[in-house]
């Protein structure tokens, strides 16, 4: 018999994603993943060998008898979100959603009222709001340092090998919006970080990759926040992965890059002789300074990214019995952006 922990996981869904969970559980000393459960016998025997899990499931009906768990933490497909969250609230255990929620605001409310009733803990991987950069951004804008945000803008590039894009039989590619409904996510949840309530403007999108199982592979949104404004771009024919977050203030503007993880303040300046090379001097002493901190902070193995961060976070807020880093209700609004947004992508789709 294995030593149970104070959070014993069966980590439900043996995918890609996953990999992330597993590594992050690890890092937890007060949690042990003694479970996995797939309806691919291969990939639940691969992820229990691979991880060295001491049970493996092929069917949620066999899990639940064991009683070791106390936490199902949920990496399927968004179409089952709904309902592995309520059966799982409903058999007695906390739960932990990949993002997004679910695909439609009614189904998130169903989850959120679910949670209401059985009074059992639950959250939802919003994974870039806990990324190094955004996390520092946050404490800047914070401090005053850029004024108030008055806008943003957040691109995201991904090449066409990308391993969701590339693959057509992949579930993303048959949701409402295609692909973009299942990555749009990002970009709203970090918006209402930075700006508040968001209401979805506009969704242009255009072709222009070789795959024929997605119709738009191009996507430009604008959002408002009151009077702020906000724009996403986002591809999947980028010659290279980028994420870039620029939150423009009154006083200053905020520059990240979420893959390298830095970041860059650029603060109110006049155009004087000087002003550019000093200017340009700071950006690159801030880069280097990002730089070298990741690379201390990777070697003292000090590092986490945001989605460690954030299971970390929501085991953190079961031990001590705090809310969770990211609520259902906060996912819940989320959804509602982005069912929008599935829904006129689906819409140009049809047209």
């Amino acid at each position: 018999m294995w030593k149970l922990a104070k959070i014993n996981v069966a980590i439900v869904g043996c995918g890609y994603v996953s990999k992330s969970h597993f590594v992050a559980w690890r890092r937890i000393p007060f949690a042990k993943v003694v479970a996995v459960c797939d309806t691919n016998e291969k990939a639940v025997a691969k992820a229990a060998r691979d991880w060295k899990i001491p049970k493996s499931f092929t069917s949620i009906s066999e899990m639940i008898d064991f009683n070791e768990i106390t936490l199902w933490d949920i990496c399927t497909p968004i179409k089952t979100h709904r309902d592995l969250a309520i059966q799982a609230m409903k058999s007695g255990f906390d739960v932990l959603i990949e993002k997004p929620l679910t695909i439609s605001s009614k189904d998130a409310k169903e989850v959120v009222e679910c949670q209401k009733v059985t009074g059992r803990k639950a959250g939802v991987i919003h994974n870039w709001l806990f990324e190094p950069p955004v996390l520092k951004a946050n404490a800047i804008v914070k401090q005053g340092r850029i004024g108030e945000v008055i806008a943003a803008h957040i691109s995201i590039l991904h090449p066409e090998y990308e391993p969701m894009t590339a693959n057509k039989d992949h579930w993303s590619h048959r949701l409402p919006g295609g692909r973009f409904s299942e990555m749009l996510i990002h970009p709203i949840y970090l918006l209402r970080n930075f700006l508040g309530q968001i209401k979805l403007e506009n969704i242009k999108v255009a072709k222009i990759g070789k795959y024929p199982w997605m119709k738009y592979d191009e996507l430009f949104a604008t959002f408002r926040a009151g009077e702020k404004l906000a724009g996403t771009y986002a591809s999947f024919n980028a010659p290279r992965y980028s994420i870039f977050i620029d939150l423009f203030g009154l006083e200053g503007i905020i520059r990240l890059d979420i893959i390298n993880a830095t970041i860059s303040v650029l603060p109110r300046i006049k155009l004087k002789r000087f002003s550019k090379a000093v200017d340009s001097s700071r950006q690159a002493l801030q880069l280097f300074t990002s730089t070298f901190k990741n690379a201390l902070n990777v070697l003292s193995r000090r590092w986490f990214d945001g989605h460690e961060m954030c299971i970390r976070l929501f085991a953190e807020s079961i031990i001590n019995d705090e809310k969770p880093p990211v609520t259902l209700e906060e996912a819940f609004e989320v959804v509602k952006v982005l069912e929008d947004a599935s829904e006129r992508v689906e819409h140009h789709s049809r047209n």
